[in-house]
């Protein structure tokens, strides 16, 4: 009770009013508001599976399956598409990046695997909508 009164009478030292709380509130929301905009971008219907730049495979997102890629070396990533969803589910590499990096599905999002040289990006399955991210 005391730790009330003692609250209370710091905000009416300071002149604190009503509406005071309802701006300080709203900017608390505003400030979140940016998380929101970037955690909710669009889903891809297709990812690339590039080695070394070049295109190896197009996967639809929206059929689920399992595929491995294999290098001449023997190395290997085996890639999973699940509930609309790509993601790289076990690697021959040792740093395991690309295996952490765990299921993706926005258009844009990208699993790379330095030592084998691959890339997997999301995109939209639109060439009038992909995004580019060079300019």
């Amino acid at each position: 009770m005391k730790l009330f009164k003692n609250t209370m009478s710091f905000f009416k030292s300071i002149k604190t009013k009503p509406l005071d709380f309802i701006i300080i509130f709203v900017l608390f929301l505003a400030s979140f508001s940016t998380l929101f905009f970037f955690a909710s971008g669009p889903t891809g219907a297709q990812a690339q599976l590039r080695i070394d730049g070049q295109v190896k495979r197009t996967f639809n997102l929206h059929q689920d399956q399992i595929w491995t890629y294999r290098d001449k070396d023997g190395d290997y990533n085996k890639i999973q598409v699940k509930n609309g969803e790509i993601a790289v589910i076990e690697a021959s590499c040792k740093d395991q990046i690309d295996v952490k990096r765990g299921f993706i599905s926005k258009v844009g999002e990208t699993i790379v695997c330095l030592p084998h040289k691959l890339v997997i990006e999301v995109m939209s399955g639109q060439k009038d909508k992909q995004v580019d991210y060079t300019t």
